[in-house]
């Protein structure tokens, strides 16, 4: 016979192999990204039920949204939810793109794909939640008389290094799937 071992136990040492050297990594990512996931919704929950938290917070922005209703509140959480569920299309990406790397799918069209709507949904919804700041202030300020409606268009320091890092991996994830269609090529012709 031959002294080979056969191409499948190969495969499996590799995979074995590569298991060890990034499956804590991938295990963590992926319990990271349903503890953010949770920690976030748990946030909004608990600081749109604060109807004095909410008082602060708008005041410290200089909008003024004392004496609004639950109603109001609930209005914006819906907003705040919308936000999260995109939040969760992104982090379920990610799940899927570490699932993939586990199984030992990274330079390929399907992790490409992946880390593309990881980056898509997450860039969407960062989007989405500076575009939402203004009607959650209108939203805020719908008891006030006419007039006296306020919108805030506020920008934090961290939305410009959210939206940079989402467009880079975007960007990688182009990358990853022209790499891997041109391997799948090169594979063709050997």
């Amino acid at each position: 016979m031959t002294d080979f071992p056969a191409l499948s136990s190969f495969d499996d040492r590799r995979l074995d192999s590569l298991r060890r050297r990034i499956g804590w990594l991938c295990q963590t990512l992926r319990v990271a990204l349903v503890a953010y996931c949770l920690w976030i919704l748990f946030t909004i929950a608990t600081f749109w039920s604060d109807e004095s938290l909410v008082v602060s917070r708008f005041a410290s922005l200089k909008v003024d949204v004392e004496g609004l209703s639950a109603d109001q509140r609930l209005a914006a959480f819906g907003v705040s939810f919308v936000i999260w569920t995109l939040l969760v299309v992104a982090c379920y990406a990610g799940w899927r793109l570490f699932s993939g790397y586990l199984e030992g799918r990274i330079f390929t069209p399907d992790a490409a794909g992946w880390l593309r709507c990881l980056a898509l949904a997450g860039l969407i919804a960062a989007l989405v939640d500076i575009a939402a700041r203004p009607l959650t202030s209108l939203i805020l300020t719908a008891h006030k008389a006419a007039g006296a409606h306020m919108v805030s268009v506020y920008l934090r320091p961290e939305d410009l290094s959210t939206v940079m890092l989402l467009a880079t991996l975007l960007a990688l994830a182009h990358i990853q799937k022209t790499a891997a269609d041109i391997a799948d090529e090169n594979a063709q012709i050997v």
